[in-house]
């Protein structure tokens, strides 16, 4: 069997998998090899453990497929037969079991954990619940990847699922608060219900651009930060860093001077005592 004629088988078994109609479909993950296992009852309220499964003796060897379809993450294991009237070796994918996820965040029986539960004593290996479209009986059944990478992007396929879920919860609640504003708006004089949080609203979008005609004024201060002002010495007076001007040339020094002054003065008195005492020399 060619690989393009599997992926069609595989496509025709996921599109019959659910008979409701779908508006949006997403394939997130397929894994080819997987090993499924019947499984005991738990035997504590601690969750399921791989090791009471029989690890050595699979009830069958699949792929795994997930896909979203609109609100319901969809896990099918598929297995493979012979081709009814195709030449020997001929094989074809079919619907080994189904679980179909549908998360409901305001019911707490419809919390992942319903349908997927990893088990308590690996990281490779899960309990899912399974359902049967015909008789619509629900059992678990355990599944188990031969890689820990493998198991991983299982988990983390599932993981993206509810967080999905949880934005366009988040965004169908803006979207309703949004269009409930604009109906406020559009009715003057009606008052705002006091069940609407008035803080959730949108609010309205504002225009920084000036109009035509319209001026922006900006104040500049001129104050000067006084430790970045330079320090001046206190008894300096004028400008700093000139020298004394020299004397003119013709001028006496201030000690050749006051000798003459001296000398004239003494002469003067000896001329004084001469008069005064001339006539008593003998």
């Amino acid at each position: 069997m060619s690989t393009s004629d599997r992926n069609n088988t595989e496509e025709e078994n996921e599109s019959h998998s659910i008979n409701a109609p779908c508006t949006f479909e997403q394939r997130l993950l397929k894994i080819d090899e997987i090993f499924v296992y019947k499984i005991p009852p738990m035997r504590s309220a601690d969750g399921h453990r791989a090791e009471d499964w029989n690890l050595a003796k699979p009830v069958a060897t699949c792929s795994l497929i997930v896909t979203r379809r609109d609100n319901d993450l969809c896990i099918n294991i598929m297995a493979e037969r012979p081709k009814p009237g195709a030449p020997a070796g001929a094989m074809e994918n079919y619907l080994f079991a189904q679980c179909i996820i549908q998360v409901d965040f305001s019911t707490p029986s419809h919390k992942i954990e319903h349908w997927v539960n990893p088990v308590v004593d690996s990281s490779r290996y899960f309990a899912v619940r399974i359902k049967d479209s015909n008789s619509g009986r629900e059992a678990f059944v355990g599944v188990g990847f031969r890689e820990r990478p493998d198991a991983t992007n299982f988990r983390m396929s599932i993981e993206d699922y509810i967080n999905s879920l949880k934005r366009e919860e988040k965004a169908a609640e803006l979207q309703k608060q949004f269009e409930e504003s604009l109906s406020l708006g559009d009715q003057p004089g009606r008052k705002i219900d006091a069940a609407i949080d008035v803080e959730k609203l949108p609010l309205p979008k504002s225009s920084l651009s000036l109009k035509k005609g319209e001026k922006l004024h900006i104040n500049i201060s001129s104050t000067r930060n006084p430790k970045l002002s330079p320090k001046v010495k206190k008894g300096t007076i004028g400008l700093a860093g000139l020298k004394k001007p020299p004397p003119p040339p013709d001028a006496v020094p201030a000690s050749d001077s006051s000798d003459d002054q001296t000398g004239s003065l003494a002469n003067n008195t000896t001329k004084t005592t001469d008069d005064e005492w001339g006539d008593f020399q003998g």
